[in-house]
């Protein structure tokens, strides 16, 4: 599960991509719920068009919140669109918060994740205070087939979140 609890005092960076702001949505409630116990607290979100923005009432509401900022971006867009045209990782300059201090939960397709992770580490943040999202094709459930071994970790046993930390000698690999 994302470290939520283990993450109070600091401030929470939260990056989504596509599909991956659904697994974030229970983190992003309990972060919420209990604000006063976080520092600065950045969501940032990018689809690809507007029509796949996913819980866009819920963005809304999240970025009506003066105790949050929301960011949300999109790879392309018509014409009347009036938001962020740009992939998300663009977006990460724009959140305030103190490296040393910070812990950033990450989901979404794999390269979304690793460029994002990349702009982190740019920016000054911990690979131990980078939480990713290691969801991998599951058979069995039990670690027995080894379809979602990343190195010497099963995702179904011991995940799917990790520190980037834990798994950053394998993260870009699809097959281990």
């Amino acid at each position: 599960s994302w470290p939520v609890a283990e993450a109070e005092g600091s401030d929470m960076v939260i990056v989504a991509g596509g599909l991956g702001l659904a697994p974030l949505r229970p983190a992003i409630y309990q972060v919420l719920a209990h604000r006063h116990l976080y520092g600065n607290v950045e969501i940032i979100y990018g689809a690809r068009t507007p029509g796949d923005i996913l819980y866009a009432k819920e963005l809304e509401k999240w970025r009506g919140r003066f105790d949050t900022r929301v960011h949300v971006t999109v790879d392309t867009a018509p014409p009347e669109w009036r938001g962020v045209v740009g992939v998300v990782t663009r977006l990460i300059s724009r959140a305030r918060f103190e490296p040393s201090h910070t812990a950033a939960l990450v989901c979404g397709p794999g390269v979304m994740m690793r460029f994002t992770v990349q702009e982190l580490l740019a920016r000054g943040v911990s690979p131990e205070s980078i939480f990713v999202s290691m969801e991998r094709n599951m058979q069995c459930g039990m670690g027995l087939c080894g379809h979602c071994q990343v190195g010497p970790v099963f995702v179904c046993k011991d995940g799917p979140v990790f520190p980037y930390s834990r798994v950053q000698a394998w993260f870009d690999r699809r097959e281990v």
